[in-house]
């Protein structure tokens, strides 16, 4: 009966842990899209020194709040939106708009994938 309790508390631990994970991580990339989507109006309107101010802090504050998500999630998204990033950085430089923008929508596409991949549905469990 004891083990019967004890693996009842740790399911449901584990399953408000998963709706804590889903719902920080949620937040999370709400915040940086709606980031990116500021960034990509900036390169839209040509206003490179403007992009590029707001890339460096979005760079910057990327860098310092994925580190507990980097140890939890799969880290490959992580490293990509960080190459991206880069990528992006450089095209600011450049003012290659084209490439400015794919690099702003692997962006905001890998930070669904991060989304979609840590969900608690049923899609994920069965």
């Amino acid at each position: 009966m004891k083990s019967l309790v004890y693996s009842l508390i740790w399911t449901i631990l584990f399953v408000i842990f998963g709706l804590y994970i889903n719902s920080e991580i949620s937040a999370f990339t709400d915040v940086y899209n709606s980031k990116a989507d500021i960034i990509e109006s900036y390169i839209r309107n040509d206003n490179w020194d403007d992009a590029k101010n707001e890339l460096d802090d979005y760079h910057k504050n990327f860098h310092k709040d994925k580190g507990a998500w980097y140890k939890l999630l799969n880290h490959d998204y992580f490293d990509n939106v960080c190459l991206c990033l880069d990528i992006l950085d450089g095209s600011i430089i450049s003012k290659d708009k084209s490439m400015a923008l794919e690099q702003v929508y692997r962006i905001k596409s890998t930070l669904d994938n991060i989304l979609e991949s840590e969900k608690c549905d049923l899609n994920h469990i069965f």
